[in-house]
């Protein structure tokens, strides 16, 4: 063994390789190593893993590649923790979109430049940019772990700058077509299901998962207890727990909803008795044997719908935003929005709706000034013109209330998840 330099750690000649080796010791015992073709150089190695093991970001854990690693990652940290519509989400950019590309490089060789090359090539391929900044997303996550565990010394993410996603404004439907779609959507196998949601803001994955025991006619209330679960492959439950505590929420029914609920539930039962192969979920909104809906091929149809009925192409989810519009619109706080939509932060509801209240309340106002006009132009010239009473008023949700509203009723920030609508 070669001399032991000073405040250098152990450093000694491999004659065997022709190498320079040193060894350091870590804090759980163990010893890492390096080699190098001259003392110097192998000096240099060592004084930068004494240096990162003063900061504690030296490199502990065995070599890995990276499949290696997001593997054990999505086993033992993703899949125990997270609902099994996420963590069908999280295994599946992996396997489709980062193994692919990064899988055979180990921890230590990943560098920014790799991801940031990784994004354009997403972008390139057709991949948008809400889903390639989604990928960052999962990527940064499993570095964090990465780096916690000593297998990387630094976060590589935090170097790369995700692509930009363009905000969607909320393009909820006006009276004129909400009035249009309703007369559309008369007679169809899916009336109900899309009217109730109109009617109560919930999510189609809410609304097909509901089940008898969550719906009471009698006082004209829904329990939201679960939404579908991942279909695929890699699926998990067929029914899943809400995303957050604040989604499991009960929903008062306008008679509209009602009536919807009452005319649905006869009709399944007449269906369940009928048609043979029935599988019982006893759920409110099945498909034609009993299971639970396919959301893509409900969305094709209410696509077609809208087609028919002279209207543009909308997402069933514009339904929600429809409904917490004229929440707005008719005054409703904020904080009663947030609580009928199941949103987890005061701030999630104002920042999807700010923009549109406005157009909403000016939407009311024409609307009330043609009432005002026709009656006007029906008053003859000698009659009295009554006074009106005196009512009530709301403060419009313009900006500026808006700002003062989240002011006044935001919660202490937390850490930022998943983004919700």
């Amino acid at each position: 063994m070669g001399k032991r330099g000073n405040g250098e750690g152990s450093i000694y000649k491999d004659d065997a390789r022709g190498v320079y080796r040193a060894a350091l010791t870590l804090e759980n015992g163990k010893r890492k190593f390096f080699s190098a073709k001259t003392r110097e150089e192998v000096s240099k190695k060592l004084t930068k893993a004494l240096e990162a093991r003063e900061n504690g970001t030296i490199v502990t854990a065995p070599r890995q590649t990276v499949a290696q690693f997001f593997g054990t990652w999505l086993a033992d940290v993703v899949k125990p923790n997270l609902r099994p519509r996420s963590y069908s989400v999280y295994e599946g950019k992996t396997r489709l979109h980062i193994l692919p590309e990064l899988g055979r490089l180990q921890m230590t060789a990943l560098t920014p430049q790799h991801l940031q090359r990784l994004y354009a090539r997403k972008l390139d391929s057709g991949l948008a940019p809400k889903s390639v900044n989604n990928l960052h997303v999962v990527i940064h996550r499993a570095l964090t772990y990465a780096l916690r565990w000593g297998v990387v010394a630094r976060n590589v993410a935090d170097a790369v700058e995700p692509p930009r996603v363009p905000v969607r404004e909320v393009d909820p439907f006006t009276l004129d077509q909400i009035a249009m779609l309703l007369h559309a959507l008369r007679g169809h196998r899916h009336e109900r299901l899309w009217i109730t949601m109109l009617a109560t803001g919930m999510r189609f994955g809410e609304a097909a998962a509901l089940r008898r025991p969550d719906v009471d006619l009698d006082a004209r209330v829904i329990h939201v207890r679960h939404t579908l679960g991942p279909k695929g492959k890699h699926r998990g439950a067929l029914f899943a727990e809400p995303k957050t505590s604040r989604a499991r929420r009960d929903l008062p029914l306008p008679a509209i909803a009602v009536d919807a609920l009452r005319a649905e539930l006869e009709r399944v039962d007449l269906e369940r008795d009928l048609i043979p192969g029935w599988q019982d979920f006893d759920l409110v909104f099945p498909s034609g044997v009993g299971t639970p809906l396919n959301e893509s091929h409900v969305l094709a149809r209410f696509q077609r719908v809208l087609e028919s009925a002279g209207l543009p192409k909308r997402r069933m989810h514009d339904l929600r935003h429809t409904y917490a519009t004229r929440l707005f619109a008719l005054g409703q706080h904020p904080r009663a929005v947030q609580d009928l939509l199941g949103h987890s932060r005061f701030e999630i509801t104002m920042n999807i709706y700010t923009a549109t209240v406005p157009e909403v309340l000016r939407e009311a106002a024409d609307r009330l000034d043609t009432v005002f006009t026709t009656a006007r132009r029906a008053t003859p010239a000698s009659a009295p013109v009554a006074a009106l009473p005196a009512a009530r008023t709301h403060r419009a949700a313009t900006p500026g209330r808006v700002a003062a509203l989240v002011a006044a009723h935001a919660p202490p920030a937390v850490p930022k998840s998943g983004p919700e609508v």
